[in-house]
């Protein structure tokens, strides 16, 4: 192993590796997202079923009918957004709410997508960006910490004790994490954002010299 680090050859190959690090965790993401779109849109998905039986309507063959279908929602969505954008959307949205708010079981989970749909919106970001990031620690004294979002300052009691609800994030797909009650006193703020969490955790680490603060790096002694 010495001979092939004084020859070059292990630090080659590490710089080549490291080239294409981001390409390879770029594709893989990508791929794991396809994945589940394909469970769900694909043919044999959820939803893929459903789009199968409108396009059966007009041609023969599954896989056919299935493109054809996923055409035709394709136009309907393009064609939604147009109405969207000529008429006022507030009167579309809330018959839409008038409509769905009458069924009882729906309606509950209607009402929870339509709000984190909108805390994605473009210039509608006050949701995600009151979520602070904050260093939580589980375990005993001095155990291990992870990095959290914490969902709301809000704090709840169960079984005697405060506990703050975090999420919890995962690499490389940080929205592949959890939710976690924790107790109050083992959470502690860091000066990050939001944005700079998730490119820790999609970087696998990596980028940690770039995103955690110099506040939270032990000082240097002087010579």
């Amino acid at each position: 192993m010495d001979w092939f680090w004084r020859r070059g050859i292990v630090s080659t190959f590490l710089t080549g590796l490291f080239a294409i690090l981001p390409l390879v965790v770029t594709v893989a993401i990508l791929a794991w997202v396809v994945d589940h779109l394909r469970s769900i849109l694909g043919p044999e998905g959820i939803l893929g079923k459903p789009l199968q039986a409108i396009g059966l309507r007009v041609v023969s063959g599954e896989l056919p009918a299935w493109a054809l279908g996923v055409a035709l929602v394709l136009v309907g969505i393009w064609m939604l957004g147009l109405l969207m954008k000529s008429v006022a959307r507030q009167r579309i949205e809330s018959a839409t709410n008038a409509v769905v708010g009458r069924i009882p079981i729906v309606k509950s989970v209607y009402g929870t997508v339509s709000q984190l749909v909108n805390m994605l919106k473009k210039g509608d970001q006050a949701d995600l960006t009151s979520m602070s990031v904050v260093f939580c620690t589980f375990g005993q004294e001095h155990g291990a910490g992870i990095l959290c979002l914490l969902v709301s300052p809000d704090v709840y009691r169960f079984t005697g004790r405060n506990y703050h609800f975090v999420f919890m994030p995962a690499a490389p797909i940080p929205m592949s994490g959890g939710l976690v009650f924790v107790p109050v006193e083992t959470v502690q703020k860091v000066d990050m954002s939001a944005e700079q969490l998730m490119r820790l955790y999609l970087s696998m680490g990596i980028l940690s010299p770039q995103v955690i603060p110099d506040t939270c790096r032990p000082a240097r002694e002087s010579p």
